[in-house]
């Protein structure tokens, strides 16, 4: 992945707030460089933000697959199952917009704009109760896709093992990691191979796998006083339910209060959905393969803000949380 391009990002944006009502969002300006380019719309230069605009990434998803991820907002908006950020309309009644910049097509969608701030676990004293929350939320998301009878026919990423740590990783591939000797390559090798067996004795079943969000993790978590809302359905699809809390504790895996979020997160849960003790068993090594293709994401996306934070270091500390996973199989053959 690579934004060599990025003010054509940029003017495409600009083209496509043409398309959004009588009041120019005239001041287009980047807010983050993740996955895809989002900007702050603005309506004058006093910076009365408006909106944020979302243009896709060239080549990530394919237009079917965009229109399939508003389909399920479109839901949540009318089943209220949870607070969400919700797409706008273009004034043609659309809420994708298609524009061409420098012979290349640009998807782009706007969403309205919310107040909040976003959560953060290492500094917020809050966090046990927000994970509680987030928790709750999941669940809830989770009933709501179970009992809307369109979620399965949404063409939406399958979050697998193959598309989450193989070799053709839709996060990349973790063994182009430029920092792991061959001791941590073997260590994380090694680790693959559990979760797939794992994964393969776990097994798919309507209780516990199906449609998520994917990407629960704080900077996706909008809180305005009480009320918690859900952003960036981007990474939205097919997986197995306890993946949505490994997300949910994404680059804080190695923090000592690791259990206690967890513990606080299975509460909020289980208050809407119960989990078996074989789900249990089976946090460890969701979390381990989210760590794992975090890496693969890191090592694929050099250009993307959130690298910046996490490089060097975050494949030695995933090694040693490989370590630590493989310790706790050797414990828990037998279960």
């Amino acid at each position: 992945m690579n934004f060599q391009r990025l003010e054509s990002y940029k003017k495409a944006a600009a083209q496509a707030c043409r398309y959004y009502g009588h009041r120019a969002l005239r001041n287009v300006s980047l807010l983050c460089l993740s996955e895809n380019a989002t900007f702050l719309l603005a309506e004058d230069s006093r910076d009365k933000f408006r909106a944020v605009m979302r243009v896709a990434r060239v080549g990530y998803h394919s237009r079917a697959e965009i229109e399939a991820e508003l389909r399920w907002l479109e839901h949540l908006g009318k089943s209220d199952a949870v607070r969400a950020v919700y797409p706008v309309s273009n004034i043609r009644g659309n809420l994708l917009t298609q524009v061409e910049e420098e012979r290349q097509v640009y998807v782009c969608v706007v969403f309205q704009y919310l107040e909040g701030h976003t959560l953060n676990p290492r500094q917020d004293l809050s966090a046990a109760a927000d994970f509680r929350q987030t928790g709750r939320t999941a669940a809830l998301l989770h009933r709501d896709a179970m009992d809307w009878k369109e979620s399965g026919t949404l063409l939406r990423p399958h979050w697998n093992y193959e598309n989450m740590v193989g070799t053709h990783g839709l996060f990349g591939n973790w063994r182009e990691c430029r920092e792991l000797d061959f001791r941590g390559y073997d260590t994380i090798d090694l680790a693959c191979r559990r979760i797939r067996q794992r994964l393969e004795n776990y097994g798919k079943n309507e209780n516990n796998y199906g449609l998520i969000h994917a990407d629960l993790r704080a900077a996706n978590l909008l809180k305005d006083g009480s009320v918690l809302h859900v952003l960036d359905f981007d990474d939205c699809g097919f997986g197995w339910h306890l993946y949505d809390l490994a997300a949910s504790v994404s680059f804080i895996e190695d923090d000592l209060r690791l259990g206690q979020w967890i513990g606080a997160w299975l509460e909020g849960y289980q208050s809407v959905l119960p989990l078996e003790k074989r789900d249990l068993l089976e946090i460890p090594t969701f979390i381990m393969a989210r760590r794992i293709q975090l890496l693969a994401w890191l090592t694929s996306h050099e250009d993307s803000d959130p690298v910046k934070g996490q490089y060097p270091g975050f494949a030695g500390e995933t090694v040693r949380l490989a370590g630590e996973y493989e310790r706790y199989l050797l414990n828990h053959l037998h279960e």
